[in-house]
């Protein structure tokens, strides 16, 4: 006689291998610290949407030239913003 079909036990040993591998996918993902990262770059959002630059931003002011339609240049006066850490690094530009 040939086994063809799975027998119960079969069955609840293929799902609790299962989700052993699920749960150890979930546990030990890219994102344990996606909390953290998060704030952090909230913190960095409200600070350029403020203009509060303290620690860790650096100001400078540049010129910069825009090309429109290739043909004419414009230059304009810029106010550089960057923020770098660890992890991060922006640049923001304002126009003078």
């Amino acid at each position: 006689m040939v086994k063809s079909s799975f027998t119960l036990f079969e069955t609840l040993l293929s799902i609790v291998l299962l989700s052993l591998v699920v749960v150890g996918f979930i546990k030990y993902s890219y994102y344990d610290n996606f909390d953290e990262e998060f704030n952090s770059l909230n913190k960095i959002e409200n600070s350029f949407n403020k203009k509060n630059y303290t620690h860790n931003f650096t100001n400078s002011s540049k010129n910069i030239q825009v090309f429109i339609n290739e043909t004419q240049i414009k230059e304009i006066s810029v106010k550089e913003i960057k923020y770098k850490d660890e992890k991060t690094k922006l640049i923001k530009y304002e126009i003078n």
